[in-house]
């Protein structure tokens, strides 16, 4: 799997792209994800991890330098429960947690998966600063089940979750596996929030 780091996240991984090799070309659709860093009110340093090809996002908020560092790990964890909060099927895990086990790092090239990421950094910016009481600015996991949803406009309007759900179909490991449509009624997703919140309570 390759991670495309932009130059800003390099920089705090100390990562110089003279010492970068090249990757080898991606062959799997699954395998190429983008990553940025960016602060969210007030000061706090943000990860966004973003599916190239579906614009399937995540976040991972409030880390300090030595969680960044690990950015391995921290993609690993944060994508397996993105995974996790959007039901997906035993087999799908498998398939992401197969194709995780070797994550090479590079720098970010396409500009156009670029645009999509400082779009979703300025959406979550703008809640902060609109709307400090939101969620979505509180919880990263919320945050990404809600900006899964949100409308993001190319050739057709369209939804990352629904897109990834297309990648996912058309992978060859999972022909004939089940993968319901996911759900975008606000009102089934404040259910499943509050559900998540209350579990959280109750772990905590």
């Amino acid at each position: 799997m390759l991670l495309r780091c932009t130059q800003k996240f390099l920089t705090e991984l100390r990562i110089k792209k003279s010492t970068l090799t090249q990757s080898p070309a991606v062959v799997h659709p699954l395998d190429e994800w983008y990553a940025h860093i960016f602060f969210l009110y007030p000061r706090r340093k943000c990860a966004i991890f973003m599916h190239a090809q579906s614009k399937f996002c995540f976040f991972a908020y409030d880390r300090n330098r030595e969680q960044l560092n690990d950015v391995k790990g921290l993609f690993r964890k944060n994508l397996g429960r993105a995974l996790f909060d959007e039901h997906y099927p035993a087999s799908v895990i498998k398939l992401f947690n197969d194709r995780l086990g070797d994550i090479q790092v590079d720098l970010a090239q396409d500009r156009r998966v670029l645009g999509f990421i400082n779009q979703r950094v300025k959406e979550l910016k703008i809640l902060g600063d609109y709307r400090p009481d939101d969620r979505r600015i509180k919880d990263e996991m919320l945050a990404g089940l809600d900006f899964r949803r949100t409308p993001m406009v190319k050739e057709r309007l369209s939804y990352a979750v629904d897109q990834m759900r297309e990648v996912l179909l058309a992978c060859p490991e999972l022909q004939g596996v089940a993968i319901p449509p996911p759900e975008h009624r606000p009102e089934a997703l404040e259910r499943f929030f509050q559900a998540l919140l209350a579990e959280r309570k109750g772990l905590g």
